[in-house]
């Protein structure tokens, strides 16, 4: 099936979907739907026909089609089939019983997707489609969100908005969010230095083992302990590198090395590690998804000439 990208910067999946099959279900049935009379007692506009259903009600084809059509025209637009979606849902413990489809008129015009782990939760997309937008969707569809972490026992919810998406961080500002950090994605198709120090190659687990040692805040979520736990025994395997300053774990996917996890004392250790991914053979490009706009490794990618293809903001939310 290849490995088609997801968004911009996203990720790329190597899988193919899994055997579950979803739950198929009318919209709208009394069990699960949240119709416009209920979802009226807890804010927001609403038009009359609104419907939210669990994302279970659509199949993995129809929801990616959504998903899709939801992300029409913002600044990093997604492009998601059923394969992508069965790998994010996979590698990012999305749970679709627990996310909700937004319905007018028998139409699925909304989607937000809810991860849990523990006790956190994350935001793992919400988007409305183009005719459905400013009208009150977007605040129901996270509202839902919030209502089914807390009844799993989520007691943080977090989630990512664009810094230049300022009516989805008002929404959120509303509903109680704040800004923790933000983060940058990068993008490196230069020849790093023809000259220089090299990493070498060492054991995944063990790198993991010291980035998580020496890690002073939590990965983004796409990055976590977690995430890697998954890819860990998927294709392409892991890779790492050590240096004296520092670790990185990585894979590479059709060109394109995804660095998942790096901790360096320094810009000068982390240009190491990040330098000797791009000579890797066969690498053409470098993409490091989430980076805190602090760490070393944002300042190494940046002196090496690195393209910033989106910021962004982490907001958290105590339930």
């Amino acid at each position: 099936m290849g490995s088609p990208r997801v968004g911009g910067w996203g990720w790329q999946y190597s899988r193919p979907p899994g055997a579950r099959k979803p739950r198929r279900t009318r919209p709208g049935s009394p069990s699960d739907a949240i119709t416009c009379a209920v979802a009226s007692r807890i804010g927001g506009s609403l038009t009359g026909s609104l419907q939210l259903t669990p994302a279970t009600d659509l199949g993995m084809s129809d929801l990616a089609e959504l998903f899709t059509r939801a992300y029409e025209g913002y600044e990093v637009p997604m492009h998601v089939d059923a394969g992508a979606l069965a790998f994010m849902q996979e590698a990012f413990d999305l749970e679709p019983e627990r996310s909700r489809v937004a319905w007018q008129d028998g139409r699925a015009v909304g989607v937000g997707m809810l991860g849990v782990r523990g006790e956190r939760a994350w935001v793992g997309g919400m988007g409305v489609a183009s005719e459905a937008r400013r009208q009150g969707v977007g605040e129901q569809l996270m509202r839902a969100l919030l209502d089914s972490a807390r009844a799993c026992g989520a007691r943080r919810v977090q989630l990512e908005v664009l810094e230049k998406n300022s009516g989805a961080r008002a929404l959120y500002e509303k509903l109680g969010f704040r800004v923790a950090r933000k983060l940058d994605v990068f993008l490196w198709e230069q020849e790093p230095p023809a000259c220089g120090l090299r990493a070498e190659a060492t054991d995944p687990r063990s790198a993991r083992r010291r980035i998580a040692a020496s890690r002073l805040a939590l990965e983004p979520w796409q990055r976590a302990d977690e995430t890697l736990d998954r890819l860990d025994v998927s294709t392409p395997a892991l890779r790492a590198l050590r240096t004296p300053g520092g670790d990185a774990v990585y894979r590479v996917t059709d060109g394109r090395a995804a660095v998942l996890q790096l901790a360096a004392g320094s810009e000068t250790a982390a240009g190491v590690l990040l330098d000797t991914i791009r000579t890797r053979d066969g690498v053409r490009v470098l993409r490091y998804l989430n980076v805190p706009a602090d760490d070393v490794a944002a300042a190494a990618l940046r002196s090496r000439g690195a393209t910033c293809s989106a910021s962004q903001f982490e907001m958290t939310l105590a339930l």
